[in-house]
């Protein structure tokens, strides 16, 4: 019988801590702990051959549940933990968007996003906009292969950040139909 106990406090206190950095989590958390409570009695209800409310009235101790065992000559009292055991912490720092140092060595210099923001053309070096992202090896080309190299391919191949007036140059004033491009 400690066994189930043992298994439902886990779960259930494990799934509180999780959540007890946030606002209000006794009020929302509540209905979760009558479910397991509710699954608890009917679990100990079925291994005694019993009904819930017998097995809520076998585990009553004051005014919580659980039961006491004996372990080599000692008494060993298993309490059923609810949301009044729960300790809410406060938390200490509230910064939630902080960029740490290992976000800044993952980034790349050479972001697709950070080139396209730059909003400037790479072929002429113009400041008006608006600006494309131009992929010289388009993908349509490479889907006979797998799929594994194929995004691969993907993620490495080469991009350009062209102006409008350059696009349309670079393919000799005429856009081709499948032509891969980000406006921005």
């Amino acid at each position: 019988m400690p066994e189930i106990i043992v298994a439902y406090n886990s779960e259930f206190r494990g799934f509180a801590n999780y959540y007890a950095i946030a606002d209000g989590v006794k009020a929302s958390l509540d209905k979760l702990e009558l479910v397991m409570l509710r699954s608890l009695f009917a679990t100990v209800a079925c291994r005694r051959r019993s009904t819930r409310r017998q097995a809520e009235e076998y585990l009553k101790m004051g005014s919580d549940h659980g039961i006491t065992t004996v372990v080599r000559g000692e008494p060993r009292v298993h309490k059923v933990w609810k949301l009044k055991h729960l300790i809410v912490k406060t938390w200490d720092n509230p910064i939630v968007d902080t960029i740490t140092v290992g976000s800044r060595l993952a980034q790349s210099p050479n972001d697709l996003v950070t080139r396209l923001s730059a909003e400037q053309c790479e072929a002429c070096g113009d400041t008006d906009g608006p600006f494309e992202m131009h992929h010289p090896n388009r993908l349509k080309d490479k889907r006979r292969d797998q799929l594994t190299p194929w995004v691969q391919s993907a993620r490495r191949r080469r991009t350009i950040v062209l102006c409008r007036k350059c696009h349309v140059a670079h393919h000799g004033g005429r856009m081709p139909s499948g032509m891969e491009s980000r406006v921005h």
